[in-house]
């Protein structure tokens, strides 16, 4: 009987002593244990996890290790943690951008400067995950151009990955991370070096960044922020993982601070914990007033009462994101199983689905126009709201023939 088409080394290689190839659509059984075993320690939905990603991930190992059998990569990786923590470090999604949905900024500005205009002592924020680091950058540059000294702000930034982190303590970026900023030279954060662009000095010294994991409900504790954003992770965690990490975050957050998410993280079963700010929108939440109550919040730092400069108004230009062409044939299916499942009664699985579309294409009207008709019998009224709202900018929008 002839060894498993995984096994085989060509002759070639043999003699020529190189590592051989191998072919990872022969390993389904070894993909899924490792996707179920690797999804688990973050919390996240092995369904989410992207295939190609996946195979790619175990290819390199297998190579790093010297090992040609899926099977016996698969022994490796269940004895070594340390194999088990690299090779979740090749599967998680970092993909991120500086200023990454304009709106959100906007938006966050303004609510930043009413904060600072009420309050003299400093402004704690919170980015978890930061991923390789642009989206803390971007809040701290935010801040600065609106007046802001960062004497005013501290700025700690959370993620799973060591690789990650690393990256954004290097703060220097090229390609995809920059493709909302008009022109990188003209954006006064960043300086020109050989390999890209780099976050000025002042700015990278007063990110604070760390390893953790927000599964971990000891992760922020006794800690309070003012400010979380925590964009584009729920989207991705079981139900137990979603609920565990919105109660970690919950309980970091101050009683009037704001929790940033993403578009298409919000769900039903947040609304125990928080509710969606004024105005109504899909990603600004705060804490349910009964759970404020019983919260103490943690002073920050001692500083010296002085009156802050005037912030100027920051009018951030209209940056646009629209979803990658090899996103496209993705979006289509994963809007066509959201509506199979909808009609087969499976309301939960349909919404997920919707929002996995949503976010690979914030303003995907037919995936906002299904979970609107998937909420309507359960949602809130500020919920029903929200979605209204949103459902009526991209409308317009649509009708104007604007690419947002």
């Amino acid at each position: 009987m002839s060894p498993p088409k995984s096994t085989v080394i060509s002759t070639e290689a043999q003699r020529s002593g190189e590592t051989p190839v191998f072919a990872p659509a022969h390993a389904s059984g070894e993909l899924d244990e490792l996707a179920t075993t690797a999804a688990a320690t973050a919390g996240m939905q092995p369904s989410m996890l992207d295939r190609r990603n996946l195979r790619q991930t175990l290819k390199h190992r297998m190579a790093a290790t010297k090992l040609h059998d899926p099977a016996t990569y698969l022994t490796l990786y269940r004895d070594s943690p340390e194999e088990q923590s690299t090779f979740l470090e090749g599967i998680l999604n970092g993909e991120t951008s500086f200023f990454r949905d304009a709106t959100v900024f906007t938006e966050l500005s303004r609510w930043c400067l009413v904060w600072f205009e009420k309050n003299q002592r400093p402004m704690r924020i919170l980015s978890a995950p930061c991923s390789t680091g642009e989206e803390p950058y971007s809040i701290a540059a935010l801040l600065e151009q609106s007046g802001i000294p960062l004497d005013r702000f501290t700025l700690e930034a959370l993620d799973l990955s060591s690789h990650a982190l690393d990256r954004a303590r290097a703060a220097t970026y090229t390609g995809l991370s920059l493709r909302n900023l008009p022109q990188p030279e003209q954006c006064g954060f960043l300086d020109r070096v050989p390999h890209g662009w780099r976050v000025k000095k002042h700015l990278r010294n007063h990110v604070q960044f760390r390893q953790a994991n927000l599964l971990d409900p000891n992760t922020l504790a006794p800690q309070s922020y003012d400010l979380i954003c925590s964009r584009n992770l729920l989207i991705y965690q079981t139900a137990e993982a979603r609920l565990q990490i919105a109660e970690t975050l919950a309980s970091a957050l101050a009683p009037s601070g704001r929790l940033i998410l993403g578009a298409a993280d919000w769900g039903r079963d947040l609304d125990k914990l928080f509710r969606l700010e004024e105005p109504v929108n899909s990603f600004a939440l705060r804490l349910r007033e009964r759970r404020a109550k019983v919260r103490v919040q943690i002073p920050g730092p001692s500083v010296q009462p002085t009156k802050a400069p005037a912030p100027r108004t920051l009018s951030p230009k209209p940056w646009t994101l629209g979803p990658a062409s090899e996103q496209l044939a993705d979006i289509a299916d994963l809007h066509r199983d959201a509506y199979e499942a909808y009609c087969r009664g499976e309301e939960r699985e349909a919404e997920r689905l919707c929002r996995q579309t949503l976010y690979l294409e914030t303003d995907h009207l037919p995936s906002l126009e299904l979970l609107a008709k998937i909420h309507r019998p359960h949602a809130s009224p500020r919920m029903k709201l929200a979605l209204h709202a949103r459902l009526k900018r991209h409308r317009t929008a649509a009708a104007k023939g604007d690419p947002r």
